[in-house]
């Protein structure tokens, strides 16, 4: 038990980009729901994370993010940027585990965007990492 709580201890620190990964769903704003769910049939085997789709520009600067449920449950025709939340709450390059950590405490997010310069989204950290 000891060994665990000093293992969790240590990486507490450890670059928030350790964790990262680039396997996940992200969708022009442009996007119809119908063509984003598209995509997910095609693509859900190979990622890491689906439980949110993330809008980005052709930059891929993040504009917003979906949560999976509201993506089934909207009609086909809507344009992503209609649904998206536009104030995604993620983390810098620079974030730590730890830092990741109390936002998935606080928020209770299944998984965190990690932005770099200009919000360019440069992978996802899940909560469940290892």
């Amino acid at each position: 038990m000891a060994a665990k709580i000093e293992e969790i201890m240590e990486k507490q620190d450890t670059p928030i980009l350790n964790f990262t990964t680039p396997n996940f769903f992200k969708c022009s704003p442009e996007m119809t729901v119908e063509q984003a769910r598209a995509k997910f049939r095609q693509s859900a085997s190979s990622m890491d994370v689906v439980m949110y789709f993330y809008i980005a520009d052709e930059s891929d600067r993040v504009l917003g993010v979906i949560d999976i449920r509201d993506m089934f449950a909207a009609e086909d025709e809507r344009l992503l940027k209609d649904l998206m939340v536009e104030s995604v709450i993620g983390l810098p390059a620079s974030g730590t585990m730890k830092q990741a950590s109390d936002m998935f405490l606080r928020y209770g997010f299944r998984a965190l965007p990690i932005t770099g310069e200009n919000d360019v989204i440069l992978g996802v950290v899940p909560i469940a990492t290892s």
